[in-house]
Order: C-alpha cells, then sequence, then structure tokens
C-alpha cells in the first residue's frame, strides 16, 4: 500500500503547530504557589451583622420591606386596583353594575310624584304652607298678575 499515510498532510501540521501555542499559552498562565500565609476570609454575612447607622441587618431588611408594602399599599387605593376573584364573581360583579346602570336610567325617564298623583278634592292652584316660592314661580305669578290688569 503505497498511498498517503494518514496524519502525514499540511493540515495536521498546522493544526498541531496551533496546538502547541495554545498549550504554551495556558503554561505561561499557570500561578506558583506562593509561601504567603492565606488571606484571613471576611466573617459570614448574618442578621446579626451590623450594616451601617448600628441596625442589624434584619432591621434593614425588615424597614424596606415595610417601605416597600406601603407603597404597593398607597399605590393600589390611588388607583383602585383589585385583586381578580373567580369568573362566577366577576360575571356577577358585571351584571350587578348593568341592573343598577339600567335602574339608573329608568328613573330619570320617571316624571316627579307630583305630576303623577292628584290629591282627591285638593285645589291646583292652592298653595301649601310648607312650600318655598322659587324665582321662576314668582315671575311667572307676576306675568299672570299683568296680563289680567
Amino acid at each position: 500500500m503505497a498511498g498517503p499515510r494518514r496524519g502525514t498532510g499540511p493540515l495536521w501540521a498546522l493544526g498541531g503547530a496551533a496546538l502547541g501555542v495554545c498549550l504554551a499559552g495556558v503554561a505561561g498562565q499557570l500561578v506558583e504557589p506562593s509561601t504567603a500565609p492565606p488571606k484571613p476570609k471576611p466573617p459570614p454575612l448574618t442578621k446579626e451583622t451590623v450594616v451601617f447607622w448600628d441596625m442589624r441587618l434584619w432591621h434593614v431588611v425588615g424597614i424596606f420591606s415595610l417601605f416597600v408594602l406601603s407603597i404597593i399599599i398607597t399605590l393600589c387605593c390611588v388607583f383602585n386596583c383589585r385583586v381578580p376573584r373567580t369568573r362566577k364573581e366577576i360575571e356577577a360583579r358585571y351584571l350587578q353594575r348593568r341592573a343598577a346602570k339600567m335602574y339608573t336610567d329608568k328613573l330619570e325617564t320617571v316624571p316627579p310624584l307630583d305630576e303623577l298623583t292628584e290629591v282627591p278634592g285638593g285645589d291646583k292652584k292652592k298653595k301649601k304652607k310648607d312650600t318655598v316660592d322659587t324665582v321662576a314661580i314668582k315671575v311667572e305669578e307676576d306675568e299672570k298678575n299683568e296680563a289680567k290688569k
């Protein structure tokens, strides 16, 4: 078998050279151990760790969470946010609002009680002592009196 042998071509030689360069770069990054004593570790962060102003960590977390909660409650009150309930409750609330709107629309079309009822034997022109004359009534009466004269 006198053909080209595997692993002897120019690409293999180029790949071997690239691998050699990479290994040389990695070898340059290796750190030799020092004889100095290791640096002391910082104390672990616990809930009793003093953060600032002589306040412990749990004080700061509590104050921050109360502040955030008060902002959320204030925003929900200002913008009238509501938490969705079940679908049945939402649909029932919608139907209730629609019925209330229809009821108020019907009430606006109902004439005043004075126009609907008549007192038997009562005189329409006769004024009650309890009623207060408005300016419009006085003007109408003055116009009627001037027309009669």
